[in-house]
């Protein structure tokens, strides 16, 4: 059995555009048909790849496989088998689990080697550019990141619904890249412009460079970021590209403005002694907020580094005295390992190894709380200071490993 193979199309391609084309150069009637003759065909040269093999079109990227997603990764690559020249693997346009978190325990998923929040992905339907389907009959990932909503090639806005039967578009449902449901050409939509900074925001997420936007963050970095704002700013109305571009031109003064006016808040309205004030109380979810955006060194998270300085600057304002500052807040476990850059695990051997002095006493056989305020700010960020990243890697490790 063989498959004809369709012509070369965008890199960035999703697995459902290039699976409908599968179908379309091969002239089956729709992707079930198709999946139907692959599965009988894998049931005699892989059992267990062949009941991991998706019927169903919506159902068929890796990252909605649970406990079948190694059997489904087989089974992709029993497919490229099945194409008569020479391909890229269907797997490089798979969207696939991805154990790396955003802060939050948001959930992400990996899309060649760049990691996308799930929150970001779109789940019901799917807005096209007219401009692009005239040169291309292919979907490109971009347009399923759901902040992503102009064209950054043509300046255009995607547009979301048919202009003739006003139904949400959404090809993996239609099987139809270039049609609608009801048989509307795509392509001969009407192109809409789109505001300035609605672009730089979409060119900003395809890798360019965006005056006005933090420089030097690969595309992962550039979407932590997108989702701490929203996730610090919930009143901001959905993605609204204005609010950001505005606040991210402004960085990092904005952010540190914002954390003198909490400060001074805090000051003016102390109720107890600060070394009996937990960080979070005040700062709210500052530093458990941006651990991971979705990496955890300084270097590649913009938000964490510019947190990190304003509290070791707080620090070095703020010398130990007889009365309490804000330098002897509380942190909790967690809060720690936002500051030090590492994980909770090696926060825990810290405390044992007598690194980090606990500020509240435990009972005999009791396991510190993770989020009980235990740690003096202070202490956390002297032993921050105290030591330096390995040669070989942008993380600083306090102990070896064991």
């Amino acid at each position: 059995m063989f498959l004809i193979t369709p012509n070369v199309s965008l890199v960035n391609e999703t697995l459902e555009s290039f699976l409908i084309r599968l179908c379309q150069v091969n002239g089956f009637e729709s992707y079930r048909t198709m999946a139907l003759v692959i599965r009988d065909w894998m049931y005699d040269n892989d059992f267990e790849a062949a009941g991991a093999w998706p019927l169903v079109l919506a159902q068929a990227n890796i990252f909605h496989a649970n406990h079948s997603s190694g059997f489904r990764v087989r089974a992709f690559k029993l497919l490229d088998s099945l194409f008569s020249d020479s391909t890229s693997s269907v797997l490089e346009r798979c969207l696939l689990n991805s154990a790396t978190l955003f802060s939050s325990k948001i959930s992400s998923v990996s899309y060649q080697n760049t990691f996308i929040p799930q929150l970001f992905i779109r789940r019901k339907g799917i807005p096209v550019c007219p401009e692009c389907l005239k040169e291309n009959a292919c979907i490109p990932i971009l347009w399923h990141i759901e902040p992503y909503q102009v064209c950054h090639h043509h300046q255009c806005e995607l547009i979301s619904h048919c202009p003739s039967c006003n139904r949400q578009l959404n090809y993996v449902e239609s099987e139809q890249i270039k049609k609608c449901e009801c048989g509307y050409d795509l392509c001969s939509m009407e192109k809409l412009h789109s505001q300035s900074n609605a672009l730089k925001l979409s060119q900003y997420f395809a890798g360019e460079k965006v005056n006005g936007l933090p420089d030097g963050l690969d595309i992962s970095e550039r979407l932590g970021i997108i989702l701490w704002f929203y996730k610090r700013y919930p009143n901001v109305n959905s993605y609204d590209a204005n609010a950001i571009v505005e606040y991210f031109s402004q960085w990092p003064n904005v952010y540190i403005d914002e954390l003198n006016a909490i400060s001074e808040h805090a000051i003016d309205r102390q109720i107890k002694p600060f070394n009996h004030t937990d960080f979070n109380l005040i700062f709210g979810e500052l530093l458990s907020s941006c651990r991971k955006l979705p990496y955890r060194n300084p270097e590649q998270n913009i938000i964490q580094q510019a947190s990190i300085d304003y509290l070791t600057k707080l620090v070095d304002q703020s010398p130990k005295g007889k009365t309490s500052n804000l330098a002897d807040l509380k942190l909790n476990i967690i809060e720690v390992s936002g500051v030090l850059s590492t994980s909770v695990e090696q926060v825990y051997r810290l405390v044992e190894e007598g690194y980090l002095q606990l500020a509240i006493r435990l009972k005999i056989r009791e396991r510190l709380p993770p989020f009980k305020g235990a740690f003096y700010l202070r202490q956390v960020i002297e032993l921050r200071q105290s030591q330096t990243p390995l040669p070989q890697s942008k993380q600083i490790t306090y102990l070896p490993s064991w």
